[in-house]
């Protein structure tokens, strides 16, 4: 009688943030290459530098791999792309450190620097932007969500 009430509130949890994408996805990196403009991508990382000018943020993002739409930073990088979002980001919320996904078209190509070394990045210019909470990064690196534990605690 349980079973059904819960399995409705776990698959609530498992369902994707953002829409979909139609067509193959590749990783920044490989679109730095390929030069895909106008390509619909679904891409998630870590936030490394936000940037607010008069008409949109521009997101600096460390690609990572996605499972279930969430960034796993556990492995290899993806390379990097800018995230160009119409408007103002609160670089509060959009800290650096902080995991997102965002599902929009690449734009073009953006060159600069990582370090002193040259780089093209490539533009996302966002159609929809999930952050995930700050709790989901520990899940990311592959700490998962359940904790247990047995032990006794002595407080002095």
């Amino acid at each position: 009688m349980w079973v059904l009430p819960l399995l409705l509130v776990l698959s609530a949890c498992a369902a994707a943030p953002l829409a979909p994408v139609q067509g193959p996805v590749v990783s920044p990196s490989a679109a730095a290459t390929s030069g895909a403009i106008g390509a619909a991508q679904l891409w998630g990382g870590v936030i490394v530098e936000v940037r607010n000018l008069e008409d949109s943020t521009w997101i600096e993002v460390v690609s990572y791999p996605l499972h279930r739409q969430q960034p796993l930073t556990g492995g290899m990088t993806n390379g990097r792309f800018l995230l160009r979002a119409p408007g103002f980001l609160d670089p509060l919320d959009h800290r650096v450190g902080r995991l997102l996904t965002a599902r929009g078209r690449i734009s073009g190509f953006e060159d600069g620097r990582i370090g002193e070394v040259a780089y093209r990045f490539p533009v996302l210019s966002a159609e929809e932007i999930h952050l995930w909470p700050d709790s989901a990064a520990g899940a990311a690196r592959g700490w998962g969500g359940v904790r247990f534990g047995i032990g006794i605690g002595i407080g002095l």
